[in-house]
């Protein structure tokens, strides 16, 4: 006859085995245009960036050397959208907001923790 060699101290309890891979979650994602006065689109990233941190994905729009202004296309991570107004108009005094969509993304739960 057979027998386990199994030992109760190496047995697994059924309920302490490790969850599936991590289900998603939903995280806010804003996206919005920015306008704002220059000619140079490293100032305007500078202070984008000074303002939203480091969950900003920026794309440079538009550059309209005539009247020297800048327009971003702006997505900000795991923030809701009055976040990111109030941020944009502490930061920026002389920027320009264009229409702002406020969505939900799914990311894995591990990456949303190091958001």
């Amino acid at each position: 006859m057979l027998q386990s060699t199994a030992t109760p101290a190496t047995v697994v309890p059924r309920g302490l085995r490790s969850l599936a891979p991590s289900a998603p979650v939903r995280v806010p994602l804003v996206t919005l245009n920015v306008t704002v006065p220059g000619t140079s689109s490293a100032t305007g990233r500078r202070a984008l960036h000074a303002a939203l941190g480091k969950n900003l994905r920026l794309y440079v729009v538009t550059i309209d050397k005539r009247n020297e202004r800048i327009t971003f296309r702006v997505e900000v991570i795991s923030r809701t959208l009055d976040e990111v107004i109030g941020a944009l108009a502490r930061a920026l005094d002389r920027a320009i907001l264009g229409r702002a969509v406020e969505s939900v993304i799914r990311r894995p739960l591990d990456l949303a923790c190091n958001l």
